[in-house]
């Protein structure tokens, strides 16, 4: 019996079923949750897939066993991602394994039913959260940091045939409930007989994220997050500037060279020994001393996103579907941005879309886009502009970047195309106009090819976007609002398939507009084995 197939059988009994790797991402003009619908089962079914390989989780590979079980009756399902990373010594990694909130992070989805049913929810990770057309949520993940962060979001939403009312609701992580989304939407002409307009739908949107400093956790408690903060499990203290393990609040020596503060520099100095300046003027007490400092974070602004939109299918037939929308959404006490007119045209092989988009200064279209758990707040250290190399701490968040935004007007362009199921194109494209460097330019595109003439070779796709920025940067594509992502599928047999999949995304560190060396590329390497049954 071949090698994997022996591990697959040995290890049948520990998991009930699978669920599949493929990784998509949803691009901006995609409809909107294209979930698909999931047949009612009168007994359950089992299938059973996973991986075997290996990862690369900050900079340190690993030996990977994944196992991704999932079961479905009548209209639940459950999904489970079992994932031991093994070091080069065969100890399993225990981060992730810590306390009961990781054991249930365990759980990669558990849903019921599908969005076309009365009642229906999700629970786990959801890639591609989209509201309305995108001015507020596109494309937005929960998983951006998978599998090294894993949240457990969830949706629940519900149908009704009273005027087509339905609504959705949406958290990131049930845990937390710092990202949450809202929708509301309903026909409100659909008993009349109006030609068209009684199947216009209107709905509302809204999006917000509570504690845009939430990216960094702060285990104490003290507003100082851990990411700075040099004793993270004690709210008394938070800063070391010599890196001696003693807190500042309680050092005589900030600077470690040995030599006594002066107490006008070092109050703690004073406190320990009271009156030592008089008592002895002579003594040759440091008076150089530069300690850092760190700002402090205990009530965070939140962030609130809303918007108004309509549908109205102006042609419906077998082969061609021509709609027409609009949506209107705010940034709550920034600015406003409008598409209008939004046409989608569906004709046979092609998925295309083209919107005017009228925005108004301080306003950034998808604010919650596919980077957002990345660009949500970042880190600044000043100590490469202060005097005498002091660190001073602190956070930025995204919507500092607002004041700097123009009014913008242009359009968007989405396009899909199907290539008698052999390859699949995607691209969308954003062009504003406005005052001199405006982030008005976008670009998303994703190539898939599922080649029936290489049959071992079931898929190579390659997917790159680069996201809100003044000019498209192409000569130098590696910058923080870009994302790489590459797949290769190649069949070992109908059970087994050889997986490799890279993805990038940046973090410019040293704030100097350039990504350079590993330190400021987050990468995920995984290759390895999937099987299923």
């Amino acid at each position: 019996m071949k090698t994997p197939l022996l591990l697959a059988l040995l290890l049948l009994p520990l998991v009930l079923c699978a669920q599949s790797l493929n990784d998509e991402y949803m691009f901006p003009g995609d409809e909107a949750w294209e979930d698909p619908t999931y047949e009612i089962l009168s007994s359950p079914e089992y299938s059973m897939g996973g991986m075997l390989g290996s990862a690369t989780v900050d900079g340190v590979i690993y030996s990977q066993v994944r196992f991704m079980p999932e079961l479905a009756i009548w209209k639940l399902g459950l999904g489970l991602d079992i994932d031991l990373l093994l070091d080069g010594e065969g100890k399993i990694r225990r981060e992730g394994w810590d306390n009961w909130a990781d054991i249930l992070r365990k759980i990669f989805y558990i849903r019921f039913a599908d969005r076309t049913d009365s009642l229906y929810f999700k629970i786990g990770s959801i890639p591609d959260y989209t509201l309305g057309h995108g001015l507020v949520f596109d494309d937005y993940s929960n998983m951006l940091r998978y599998p090294k962060v894993k949240n457990i979001g969830g949706y629940l939403g519900l149908n009704t045939s009273s005027y087509g009312f339905s609504f959705e609701v949406y958290t990131h992580d049930i845990s937390k409930n710092e990202i949450i989304a809202g929708r509301a939407s309903l026909q409100p002409l659909r008993g009349s007989k109006l030609p068209l307009l009684r199947k216009l739908k209107v709905g509302v949107n809204l999006g917000a994220d509570r504690n845009p400093y939430g990216k960094y956790p702060d285990s104490d408690k003290d507003g100082y997050p851990d990411v700075y903060d040099k004793f993270p499990n004690d709210s008394r203290y938070w800063l070391d500037t010599d890196g001696d393990n003693t807190p500042d609040d309680i050092d005589f020596d900030l600077n470690g060279n040995g030599i006594m503060d002066h107490p006008d520099l070092n109050p703690y100095v004073n406190i320990a020994f009271p009156g030592i300046a008089e008592l002895y003027p002579d003594y040759p007490f440091d008076t150089a001393v530069y300690p850092d400092s760190a700002n402090q974070y205990l009530d965070p602004t939140p962030m609130l996103v809303y918007s108004l939109e309509y549908d109205l299918p102006l042609l419906e037939k077998s082969n061609i579907k021509l709609s027409n929308y609009a949506e209107l959404a705010v940034i709550d006490g920034y600015g406003k941005g409008l598409i209008f007119p939004g046409f989608s045209l569906r004709w046979l092989i092609f998925d295309t879309k083209l919107e005017l988009r009228n925005f108004g200064s301080r306003f950034l279209p998808a604010y919650f886009n596919n980077l957002y758990d990345e660009q949500r707040c970042e880190v600044v250290d000043h100590s490469a502009v202060s005097e005498n190399g002091r660190r001073i701490y602190s956070l930025t968040t995204k919507d500092t970047m607002l004041d700097g935004i123009k009014a913008s007007i242009g359009w968007f362009g989405y396009l899909k195309v199907n290539i008698a199921n052999f390859a699949y194109l995607k691209c969308a494209y954003q062009d504003l106009f406005g005052d001199e460097g405006i982030p008005g330019k976008s670009l998303w595109a994703k190539l898939t090819f599922m080649p029936e003439k290489f049959p071992r070779l079931r898929e190579a796709s390659l997917y790159y976007a680069q996201t809100d920025v003044a000019e498209l940067d192409l000569k130098y594509p590696r910058n923080t609002n870009s994302r790489v992502t590459g797949r290769i599928v190649y069949g070992y047999n109908d059970y087994y398939n050889l997986i490799c999949r890279y993805a990038e995304i940046y973090t410019d560190l040293n704030g100097d507009g350039k990504i350079r060396g590993s330190e400021e590329t987050v990468e995920t390497i995984t290759f390895g084995v999937e099987f299923q049954f």
